[in-house]
């Protein structure tokens, strides 16, 4: 779930998903209190105590201080209205040592926050505004304050696929980490243009709008081989990897078994093991189960099929990417649909859209 009560971010990357919505080089606007956040959360029809809850995505919350004021506030609310899903807070710029303070008491007092690093090794001429020297050293300040820290490896472009970037970013991120997330670029139709300026390639090359993400090829290889270089260190293509991982959970999103699991994730044995046991007493849904869940979220006179092994559900209609994450974690499988292009939520691999690697 994506919670987000402060919207507009006053950097301006160039890959933003936030540039085709009038949202970078702004003032962050503060739209609700965070106690009103909070009702707002557990009153949302897309609620699960059990559900992990991304704050402020539509905005960098470290960039300014009201923004981190905001954070402070909602964790206390939300360790105050004992809410138990896991939190999610996702930054590139500097974190100061006061939230980091407010981040870590928020965990002493039972909330389970992790911070994830967005460190690509890309430049200030892509990432504009961002200090990429105070975006290293949050790494270790977080990590001695005891914060489980992901590093979000997005995006991948051509510039920043040199062995020499990779192997600073992977070797830096592996000494502080609890894992990574390596993601390619996710292109819009409306910021394709855009994004050719950077990547020609991307304009003469069909379905980059259609992929789970485009990475280019050195990218691609160098994060499949990070075992050889760090040994024991976990990189991940799927962001509910990465958080069941973090959080000593199986996965809850039917990723294990397929080709990303047991290919493309480099996981460690004890999470394998974890999510084999847990597999082994999953119960297959029944029809009745699926049309019930799929009536809930307004799929109820729609034909569906399950997979002989019962991990995925294709649905025939057209839905939008938050009913289908709905329903992945409401019935534990993958989850097939018809994509609604007006929604504004991209393609995601847990949904079963596939890379696209570029030479």
């Amino acid at each position: 779930m994506a919670v987000n009560p402060v919207q507009g971010c006053p950097k301006s990357c160039e890959y933003c998903f936030l540039n085709e919505r009038g949202q970078t080089a702004v003032k962050p606007e503060r739209l609700v209190s965070p106690a009103v956040t909070v009702r707002m959360l557990l009153e949302s029809a897309f609620y699960e105590p059990s559900r992990p809850v991304a704050l402020y995505t539509w905005t960098d919350v470290m960039a300014v201080p009201s923004s981190r004021q905001h954070l402070a506030e909602l964790l206390d609310e939300l360790v105050r209205r004992r809410v138990s899903n896991p939190i999610v807070v996702i930054t590139k710029c500097h974190v100061p040592d006061d939230t980091i303070t407010a981040i870590a008491s928020a965990r002493a007092r039972g909330s389970r926050v992790v911070v994830y690093l967005s460190y690509s090794g890309l430049d200030r001429d892509i990432e504009r505004g961002i200090r990429h020297d105070a975006l290293r050293d949050n790494f270790p300040r977080l990590s001695a304050a005891g914060v489980p820290l992901v590093h979000y490896w997005r995006p991948a472009f051509p510039e920043s696929a040199t062995a020499a970037t990779m192997e600073r970013v992977l070797d830096w991120a592996a000494r502080y980490a609890r894992c990574t997330v390596a993601a390619g670029l996710k292109v819009e139709r409306a910021g394709l243009p855009r994004l050719a300026k950077r990547w020609p390639q991307l304009a003469s090359t069909d379905g980059v709008t259609e992929a789970e993400g485009v990475y280019p090829r050195a990218f691609w290889e160098f994060i499949h081989r990070t075992w050889q270089r760090h040994p024991g260190y976990p990189v991940f293509h799927t962001n509910s990897c990465a958080l069941a991982y973090v959080l000593d959970e199986p996965d809850s999103f039917g990723i294990y078994g397929s080709t990303t699991c047991r290919l493309r994730n480099v996981c460690p044995i004890a999470q394998r093991d974890r999510c084999h046991r847990a597999d082994t007493e999953r119960q297959a849904p029944t029809p009745e189960a699926i049309r019930e869940t799929l009536a809930r979220r307004g799929l109820g006179d729609v034909e569906f099929q399950i997979s002989a092994d019962s991990r995925e559900l294709v649905v025939d209609a057209v839905a939008a990417t938050n009913v289908i994450a709905a329903l992945t974690r409401d019935l534990g499988v993958r989850v097939r649909a018809r994509r609604d292009e007006s929604d504004g939520y991209w393609n995601s691999g847990t949904i079963g859209t596939s890379p696209l690697i570029l030479d």
